[in-house]
C-alpha cells in the first residue's frame, strides 16, 4: 500500500517536471555546407645535421580569401613531428593539427578555421598515410640522413562549413515604462 502511494506520487511529480522547449527566437540555429582547403608546400621531416624535425603546410580557400601558413617544430627522434589539435597557425582564426592515431594507422591532419565573429567554422581531416620514408645523405656522413613523411606537396582537404546564427538581443536599457 505505501509503495504504491509513493510511486503514485513520483509519477505526479514527474508528470509536472516535463522539459519545455526552448522559444524558436532564443534557439542557436545550424546550418551545414561544404568546401574544400587548398594545401601547398606540406613536408613533414627532419633536418640534416640536426634532431629538429618541422611539419609544415600552406592553406588557402578562395571561398573565404583564407591565405595562412602552419608549422611545428619539435627536437625529436624519429624525425616526424606530430602536434595536437588546436595548434594555432600565423592567421589566429587557423588551426591544425598532425597527429598519429593507432586505431586507423597512420598520420592525420585536421584544418580548422573560425570567422564570421567566431559563428562559422570550417573543419575538415584527411588521412595521410603512415609511408616514413629515409633520406640518406650522399655525403656518406650518417649525420645528414633524417625521417620523412613520404605525402604529396599539394593535396586538397575537403571541409564542412558550420554556421551558427546566434539569436540577437535587444535592450530594454533607457526605455520607460508606459501607464
Amino acid at each position: 500500500m505505501q509503495l504504491t502511494s509513493i510511486l503514485l506520487s513520483a509519477l505526479s511529480l514527474a508528470s509536472t517536471l516535463t522539459a519545455s522547449p526552448v522559444p524558436a527566437e532564443k534557439s542557436i540555429q545550424a546550418r551545414s555546407a561544404a568546401g574544400c582547403f587548398e594545401v601547398t608546400q606540406f613536408r613533414n621531416s627532419g633536418s640534416p645535421h640536426s634532431i629538429s624535425a618541422t611539419v609544415y603546410l600552406a592553406v588557402t580557400d578562395a571561398s573565404t580569401g583564407l591565405a595562412a601558413t602552419c608549422s611545428a617544430v619539435l627536437s625529436i627522434q624519429p624525425s616526424i613531428v606530430t602536434t595536437q589539435f588546436p595548434t594555432v597557425c600565423n592567421d589566429t582564426s587557423v588551426f591544425f593539427g598532425f597527429e598519429y592515431k593507432p586505431g586507423v594507422p597512420g598520420y592525420w591532419l585536421t584544418l580548422a578555421h573560425l570567422y564570421n565573429g567566431n559563428q562559422t567554422v570550417d573543419s575538415g581531416s584527411v588521412w595521410m598515410g603512415g609511408d616514413i620514408r629515409r633520406y640518406d645523405n650522399p655525403s656518406g656522413n650518417p649525420n645528414g640522413d633524417f625521417d620523412y613523411l613520404n605525402y604529396p606537396a599539394e593535396f586538397s582537404v575537403g571541409y564542412n562549413r558550420h554556421i551558427q546564427e546566434l539569436p540577437t538581443t535587444t535592450s530594454a536599457a533607457g526605455s520607460s515604462p508606459t501607464a
